[in-house]
């Protein structure tokens, strides 16, 4: 069915060249992909050992005597977090736990209250172990966080901290280990992790609601000076805190989400958590975005949570975005601002090309946003919006289809797009969004569309390499355009090999010492030896860096010997390579 992300060149094991990993081959600007980590994460309680829970001493009760007061008193706890607590409890004891924690008279929280008596029976053992470390793992997390907030309340209240230094990955690695252990014990119970992430968000002081400067208005005396200056610091701790606690909310579900699969988010779970991501996205003002870069910072954590949920829940989540085109009216600029803010949160969804049936969700899907951006009109802002979130919808299927692109729904939704795409390519404003576009179009076609509208869009590029402005983008789509070329659709050998040779001497015309363009990067060119290299190494080698080196007859092992390597020295142009 599909074919692998890398293939291996005939006859060696050496793995092909790919350009479809990464969105940009030229420039870093893909953002990072939204998917779990390749290293295997250890449990932190892979060595926790049962036979030693059994024994007070080495691991007594969250509730006996020996740790009632390393425990959290009830006192301490509120209402909605002790609930949730009460329903964990529920969920793992068939009830019987919450009477005995209405019945608790030692005022601590009794998670493994008079489970004694269960020792004797395994289940009982291991749910008791469960919830004490979710308990557990939940202090730890609430400590930390408070401990976040309180340090970056303390900064200074005239500038905006920025929070994805204090709080990003990689800020802190005690309080990332903390996260990534709050996702693995997810794994295990993902509806009272998450309820427990909501409670706490719940608990923190949120913004005020109504703006300071309009209650603070047309004072004249120091002291209504005073007031108003004290009132304008509280409403910035209290906008502070909120953002602060929505930040780390995002991060903590983020890490439960990574470690999830389809079974955890069956049901109402996986509807309130689509509900919850969602509705953040489709309520947020555009213009608080663009005040406010910790905002813009809080919605693109939102956005790669769609991402990681999408990939669980393809059907319903882009469902979700689809009716919501349908409900905005393109009619105004606020209806466009919308549009283009709700397409910033859609390129971290991914396209599936397996199973069949996440082919044809995928399909669907990505013809109901041709259909939409086929009618975009008059908005240059939409219209580019629209091409860059296609072009990230279709470069990582690129990578992998094979037959699937046969499938009518998705030849239908190519045709729609690369038609539109080529429309916007010929005027100049649209270039650095039409080319990218109509590649990435070409590489998910079949093979005889692929034959037949590849060569006219190659030649577009050639001439936009003489623009300084597109040399960029028209280097990136003729790389990616030659990689499915020479092995997902080849001709002859003769045929390529003489395609290849054309391309190598507009690169690296004989008359100039440089490669032109000079503003690509080197990495391109490189690339593109490496992927002729691939294709035939004898005919990169002896043809296309013999040009390179302006090595005429020189070569060894062709008309001059190896012994007269001096010479052929003195007429080499490394500059070149």
């Amino acid at each position: 069915m599909a074919a692998p992300l890398h293939g291996t060149n005939e006859g060696t094991n050496e793995p092909r060249p790919n350009p479809f990993g990464n969105y940009s081959l030229l420039e870093a600007q893909q953002p990072k992909a939204v998917g779990s980590s390749a290293a295997v994460r250890e449990s932190p309680f892979a060595n926790y050992s049962f036979k030693e829970a059994q024994q007070n001493d080495a691991c007594p009760s969250p509730t006996s005597t020996g740790a009632a007061n390393e425990g959290v008193p009830e006192a301490h706890m509120d209402a909605d977090t002790r609930t949730v607590f009460v329903q964990a409890a529920d969920s793992v004891s068939g009830g019987s736990m919450h009477s005995r924690l209405e019945s608790d008279t030692h005022q601590h929280y009794g998670m493994g209250a008079e489970m004694g008596s269960s020792y004797s029976q395994q289940s009982g053992v291991a749910m008791s172990i469960e919830q004490y470390a979710i308990r557990t793992l939940y202090e730890e997390f609430r400590d930390r966080a408070a401990a976040k907030i309180e340090t970056i309340v303390e900064l200074r209240l005239d500038r905006e901290p920025n929070l994805a230094k204090h709080l990003g990955h990689g800020a802190d690695a005690t309080f990332d280990r903390t996260l990534e252990k709050l996702g693995m014990l997810a794994r295990r119970r993902p509806r009272v992790i998450i309820e427990l992430l909501l409670v706490w968000r719940k608990t923190t002081i949120d913004a005020a609601d109504e703006d300071p400067l309009e209650s603070i208005g047309g004072a004249h005396d120091p002291q209504q000076h005073q007031a108003a200056a004290l009132s304008r610091a509280h409403y910035i701790v209290r906008e502070r805190k909120s953002l602060v606690s929505v930040y780390i909310l995002c991060r903590a579900l983020d890490a439960v989400v990574a470690q999830l699969d389809a079974s955890h988010l069956e049901g109402d779970l996986g509807d309130r958590l689509e509900e919850l991501v969602f509705g953040q996205v489709k309520q947020v003002n555009p213009a608080n975005l663009r005040r406010s870069q910790n905002r813009r910072e809080i919605q693109d954590l939102y956005a790669r949570m769609i991402g990681r949920i999408s990939g669980i829940r393809f059907s319903s989540m882009s469902d979700r975005f689809i009716a919501e085109l349908e409900r905005i009216p393109m009619v105004s600029s606020s209806s466009d601002e919308r549009i283009v803010e709700l397409l910033h949160n859609m390129r971290f969804i991914r396209l599936r090309v397996y199973p069949i049936d996440a082919l044809e969700e995928s399909a669907a899907f990505l013809l109901s946003c041709a259909k939409f951006y086929s009618r975009t009109s008059g908005s240059l802002r939409l219209k580019h919006a629209w091409a860059s979130l296609l072009t990230e919808l279709l470069m990582p299927m690129a990578a992998v289809v094979d037959a699937e692109v046969n499938l009518p729904e998705l030849v239908q939704a190519i045709d729609i797009i690369y038609a539109k795409a080529m429309k916007m390519a010929a005027k100049v404003r649209h270039v650095t969004v039409a080319f990218p576009l109509a590649a990435a179009t070409l590489c998910v076609s079949r093979r005889d569309i692929f034959h037949q509208r590849w060569l006219s869009l190659l030649e577009y590029c050639i001439q936009r390499l003489k623009d300084k402005q597109f040399r960029r983008v028209s280097m990136d789509a003729i790389l990616r355009m030659l990689w499915v070329y020479l092995f997902r659709y080849p001709e002859s050998t003769a045929v390529v090999l003489r395609r290849i040779d054309s391309l190598s001497r507009i690169f690296f015309p004989a008359t100039k010492l440089h490669a032109w363009p000079k503003t690509v990067p080197p990495a391109a060119f490189v690339y593109f030896l490496v992927c002729a290299a691939c294709y035939s190494f004898d005919f990169a080698s002896r043809q296309l860096l013999q040009n390179m080196l302006q090595v005429d007859s020189g070569w060894p092992g062709t008309s001059r010997d190896i012994g007269d390597a001096g010479p052929i020295l003195d007429t080499l142009n490394p500059a070149r390579v």
